[in-house]
């Protein structure tokens, strides 16, 4: 469970995602497909698995800090809602008090088959954590590794209690397959497609729960206010991939519309702008061959529309400092695109690595690079 906004929570379970190994050592058990922020009831635990010997659900909740009484809830919450399965706790270490409550709430009602983890966090892991914490968003995925070089094992199980028969075999399982009639599936479909060729946009890793009335999956765009909603076939017969900005972000969305016909060449060229949406609609063709579009549309949208939605940028005023010394000016700004600063602005970056051919070219190319920063 994330708090106050914190992405620590959301990192570790991405780890685990890319990595099932560490936490099926840490308890013995083999695992499923899991899936980070998954919907249980009216509540959400940070990641949902299926225990595939014994068909058990596995409910997965985690903190970076030492267990706590919300936390705590949560736990309680979980097991009064569930009557069989595997219950996960995780954090940096645990107060016994913590423990004993939820051993006490098991030993009260025996009918439940349920059994209990409570597994640490090695500090070495948790350091990598926050350090990733730290990241561009759309570089964490390809960087979770790290977690995984410290020289002790991530996580460690310091407590088990279970009140399940041994000769007992859950409900729990896996779909097999996709039925691509229904309109869940298909989104479903997209969504793992997603995962597999843009898996550093971190939020087609969250479950989501599917509208059968809606052709629409929609993903999370960094900032609040703003979604990302894509089909492989709308009401109107085609495939879409558009950025939704709700009335808080229209400043934004102005600004990218300014710069519509930019994006549209590094984006795609029948990209629109308008009712506070930005993307793409274009006919679709078979299942696979559309979802391969639309991924190919989103990578394009990540790397141009990505400073924005998750405020990478190198601050105003070292650009401006350099525009306004103009000996050194042009040549300067090209020495931190090529050494990779981050947070450069994408249209930035494309003016500063143009070759100006004379005097009247430079004084244009310092012209655009003030209007860039005028318009932000």
């Amino acid at each position: 469970m994330s708090y106050r906004g914190s992405e620590k929570e959301f990192i570790l379970s991405l780890f685990l995602l890319q990595n099932p190994m560490v936490l099926e050592e840490a308890i013995g058990i083999q695992l499923g497909k899991m899936e980070a922020e998954v919907p249980v009831g009216r509540k959400k635990v940070d990641m949902f698995t299926v225990e595939t010997n014994r068909r058990l659900s596995v409910y997965i909740e985690s903190q970076i800090k030492p267990s706590d009484t919300i936390h705590l809830n949560t736990i309680l919450g979980l097991l009064e809602s569930v009557r069989e399965g595997i219950v996960i706790w995780i954090a940096r270490s645990f107060h016994r008090q913590h423990l004993e409550q939820v051993i006490a709430y098991l030993k009260k009602n025996k009918q439940k088959y349920i059994s209990f983890h409570a597994i640490e966090i090695h500090p070495d892991a948790i350091a990598e954590v926050e350090k990733l914490n730290q990241l561009y968003k759309l570089d964490v995925w390809y960087q979770l590794k790290q977690i995984s070089l410290i020289n002790h094992p991530p996580l460690k199980q310091i407590y088990t209690y279970s009140q399940i028969p041994s000769t007992h075999s859950g409900r729990a399982f896996e779909p097999a397959n996709y039925d691509l009639t229904r309109v869940e599936d298909v989104k479903q479909y997209l969504l793992d497609r997603l995962r597999i060729r843009v898996p550093y946009y971190l939020n087609v890793w969250k479950a989501k729960k599917h509208n059968r009335y809606s052709n629409q999956l929609s993903v999370g765009a960094g900032k609040a206010g703003i979604d990302l909603k894509i089909s492989a076939c709308n009401q109107q017969g085609l495939a879409s991939i558009f950025l939704h900005f709700d009335r808080h972000q229209r400043e934004l969305f102005d600004i990218l519309r300014k710069n519509l016909h930019w994006f549209r060449d590094k984006i795609h060229p029948d990209l629109s702008a308008a009712n506070r949406k930005i993307g793409v609609l274009f006919q679709p063709d078979a299942l696979d061959v559309t979802i391969s579009k639309l991924a190919e549309i989103l990578e394009r949208m990540l790397t141009y529309f990505g400073p924005h939605l998750y405020d990478r940028y190198v601050p105003k005023e070292v650009f401006k400092s350099a525009i306004e010394h103009r000996s050194n000016d042009i040549n300067k700004m090209r020495y931190w695109v090529k050494e990779g600063v981050p947070g450069i602005h994408p249209k930035i970056v494309s003016l500063v690595l143009e070759e100006a051919e004379n005097e009247q070219a430079y004084k244009s190319q310092i012209e655009q690079l003030s209007e860039c920063f005028l318009a932000r």
